[in-house]
């Protein structure tokens, strides 16, 4: 197979003494520039004991050539890494185990004119939230050619194999961070015990070590998931108090500014004195409020873990001003049936703006029968959840949301319920 050397990393089992990837680059004359991913790549992890020990490889592929050169040295089995810009990637065979990612083994494209396998929505992989920009993804089939299906612990296609060929159906380099890493091994773990016999006549190991090694594989994952799903709660809790902090800073900041202009004033205007007097009271019960009231440090802490722990929520990001919120899938009951909702993503601004979205079963405009274009029709609820946003209790602003969303009724809903799936339909 030929391809571009600098796109192409053979590893070492072995190898301790590798270069920094700037070194590398500098090393062959390559400027350093931001990380793109490349249109087209191969990427050739080996094992065992005479492998090159030095070779440069894309910066916008890492960490996962170090997620492959972990797996290859367990299993004492090559593997191949692989993008193509058509997303065709021919199935290969060879002493050693394939990659494609987010390719098929069938051109998904006719003629190069228009699409044979259209490409659908993938919002969730293996419980993590894809990002907004990289939730493209193979739905699954069954076109002469296309190998057998995996799906993750929800039912999402997420692989398929053919041989030894793993065929990656989403978009995994346009994840973020290590969750790429999360999700590599997640992917392997749930595909290598597929190809186990394959891995078997290739490997030096016998198959007894071959499955001891998945399954240690399968258990570092897990400890890896587990600190990645503990670090981000620690930066979410830290994001959530500091935005806490600045608001409640800004706005006692405003308020002395304002008592001290109020104090000035009175001694200027005095046909003013009753009313100015009455602001610089309201001005001195807000402040109070804010400095030892319910919107302490600790008390958002405490609710933001009772936030996290309720079985409706799956994540909580906290960024630029924003709560965002986003759900399990939701069931409504009404008129003695069960209906799927989906998955939904709420947006409170700390100005008091509110936006819901359905991430998995929005039916066009609707996202809800009571939410159109991602704005509720929020009824007599409106006044007290702007009250509770003014009040800094997030907290208690997404109780009321949650229940809102999980209440139908029919006479100002702008679609009927009907239109959703039925539980057991």
């Amino acid at each position: 197979m030929g391809t571009d050397p600098l796109y192409t990393q053979r590893i070492s089992a072995e190898g301790t003494n590798v270069p920094s990837l700037s070194q590398a680059f500098a090393e062959r004359g390559v400027p350093e520039r931001e990380p793109r991913i490349p249109s087209k790549f191969s990427l050739c992890v080996e094992c065992g004991k005479g492998a090159e020990t030095l070779s440069a490889y894309p910066p916008a592929l890492a960490p996962l050539p170090e997620v492959l050169k972990h797996y290859a040295e367990m299993l004492g089995v090559p593997c191949w890494f692989l993008g193509s810009p058509g997303r065709y990637s021919k199935p290969l065979r060879g002493q050693a185990f394939y990659l494609h990612h987010f390719g098929l083994p069938t051109p998904p494209v006719l003629f190069g004119i228009w699409p044979r396998i259209p490409l659908n929505r993938l919002s969730f992989a293996f419980g993590y939230l894809m990002a907004p920009a990289a939730q493209h993804a193979f739905p699954a089939g069954s076109h002469i050619g296309r190998g057998q299906v995996l799906r993750d612990q929800e039912g999402r296609a997420v692989a398929e194999i053919t041989g030894r060929n793993i065929y990656i159906l989403f978009n995994l380099l346009g994840q973020h961070g290590e969750l790429r890493s999360l999700l590599l091994r997640r992917l392997l773990d749930l595909s290598l015990p597929r190809i186990l016999r394959e891995l078997a006549a290739i490997s030096p190991l016998g198959l007894e070590p071959l499955q001891a090694a998945l399954a240690m594989l399968r258990e570092e994952t897990d400890v890896l998931a587990a600190a990645w799903d503990r670090q981000r709660h620690v930066e979410l809790r830290q994001a959530y108090l500091q935005e806490c902090r600045s608001r409640v800073q800004h706005e006692t900041s405003f308020l002395e500014r304002e008592m001290q202009f109020i104090e000035n004033n009175l001694e200027e205007y005095g046909r003013r004195i009753t009313a100015e007097t009455r602001r610089l009271h309201a001005y001195q019960e807000r402040l109070n409020t804010l400095r030892g009231g319910p919107s302490a440090p600790e008390q958002h802490l405490k609710d933001l873990d009772q936030l996290k722990e309720l079985p409706e929520i799956r994540e909580v990001h906290i960024q630029d001003g924003r709560i965002t919120v986003v759900t399990n899938p939701l069931q409504v009951e009404y008129g003695g049936h069960q209906f799927h909702l989906g998955s939904f993503r709420m947006e409170i601004t700390f100005a008091g703006d509110i936006r819901i979205r359905n991430l998995t079963n929005a039916l066009g405009a609707y996202d809800h029968p009571h939410i159109y274009q991602g704005r509720p029709c929020l009824g007599n609820v409106r006044e007290g959840v702007a009250k509770m946003i003014g009040e800094y209790q997030f907290v208690a602003a997404v109780y009321v949301l949650l229940d809102f969303l999980k209440t139908i009724n029919p006479k100002d809903w702008r679609i009927p319920i009907l239109y959703w799936q039925g539980v057991g339909s």
